[in-house]
């Protein structure tokens, strides 16, 4: 089975967009947040780790059955931490 590739401004828009989040997070870590800090920095890894996964990963060109594996398997991780942040919680 043949696939098209994917379009070289794609690749380069996502490669921006992914070093750009990269600046971003590098610069916020000099400033002082406080408690936002982690929930900034987490909410830029999660926007990375998507683009990686849509495009770098082609999960965009991928068929049903393989998108909805990827979406129960980021499902059951967010069930897995919303477990453990309850028994920290409740400790």
């Amino acid at each position: 089975m043949t696939r098209a590739h994917p379009s070289l401004r794609s690749v380069l828009f996502t490669g921006a967009a992914v070093l750009g989040l990269w600046a971003a997070s590098f610069a916020l870590s000099y400033a002082e947040l406080g408690r936002a800090a982690l929930p900034v920095a987490l909410g830029i890894g999660l926007v990375k780790a998507v683009l990686v996964a849509l495009f770098f990963m082609e999960l965009v060109r991928e068929a049903l059955s393989v998108k909805l594996t990827a979406i129960a398997a980021a499902a059951l991780l967010a069930t897995l931490i919303g477990l453990v942040l309850a028994d920290v919680a409740t400790r």
